[in-house]
């Protein structure tokens, strides 16, 4: 694991860095790799690992005051976070903290794909990809990220294609009702997006056995729309979910 990280990472660290891979796993590892190196103490007060399902305004502003703030040991302060979708307005704080690096103080943001990321943040930081994951035991990620919920989105995906389209509405319906505090917040953003990815890889399976079908090709097409209008702020989760359900 540290001769792979070895190639990822120079010799002298980068202010800040976006890194490709699964946020748990990576997160962790990373954690890991940076004692072995020595680049800081497992104790130190100065480390801050947070992972998220959706990471929102209110974390990204905990984050910043956390940048803000004096180091307390003589060694590198290392801000790790692992997130699966991050909210476009929490993105904008975060591009304060890479534009206005702190003094010896190391930024990693680990994403599953940096291309859903601000272009001023990607183009502020050193991006590099960890293909791997599972460097991490199953258990070490639960004693950090003890909420995840397993939920079974490629179960949901294949019931909801199978539906008629009345019966995709209700289930749009119950999505939204059961965030409905959430309706523009990063978990209900998240969970579209998880629903969606599912969805879209049923379909492009279908399709590689049917290249020639117009039908899946327009689907898929709709799938990639959706995913990006949900990472537009205002964007209504409803009207996007509505959309797909009419048009599988």
């Amino acid at each position: 694991m540290i001769d792979f990280f070895k190639n990822l990472f120079p010799e002298n660290l980068y202010h800040s860095y976006i890194v490709e891979g699964d946020p748990q796993a990576v997160s962790l590892s990373l954690h890991q790799y940076l004692i072995q190196k020595g680049e800081i103490q497992e104790n130190s007060p100065d480390i801050l690992i947070e992972l998220y399902d959706a990471f929102s305004i209110d974390d990204s502003r905990k984050i910043k005051e956390w940048h803000s703030e004096m180091g307390i040991s003589a060694g590198k302060r290392i801000c790790i976070i692992g997130a699966k979708f991050i909210n476009h307005d929490a993105e904008r704080t975060l591009l304060k903290i890479i534009e206005e690096p702190a003094f010896n103080t190391h930024f990693f943001l680990i994403v599953p794909n940096s291309l859903v990321l601000l272009d001023t943040i990607r183009s502020r930081a050193h991006t590099v990809k960890f293909p791997h994951t599972g460097l991490v035991e199953e258990k070490n990620i639960k004693e950090f990220y003890p909420d995840d919920k397993q939920t079974d989105f490629k179960k949901i995906a294949q019931e909801f294609i199978v539906m008629s389209p009345k019966n995709r509405i209700d289930f749009v319906a119950k999505m939204i009702k059961e965030n409905k505090d959430e309706e523009s917040s990063s978990i209900l953003r998240y969970v579209a997006i998880k629903f969606i990815n599912e969805v879209e890889n049923i379909i492009f399976m279908k399709f590689k056995n049917d290249n020639k079908n117009l039908n899946y090709q327009f689907v898929l097409g709709e799938l990639e729309k959706s995913r990006d209008f949900l990472n537009l702020p205002g964007a209504s989760v409803k009207m996007i979910l509505e959309n797909l359900a009419l048009v599988i």
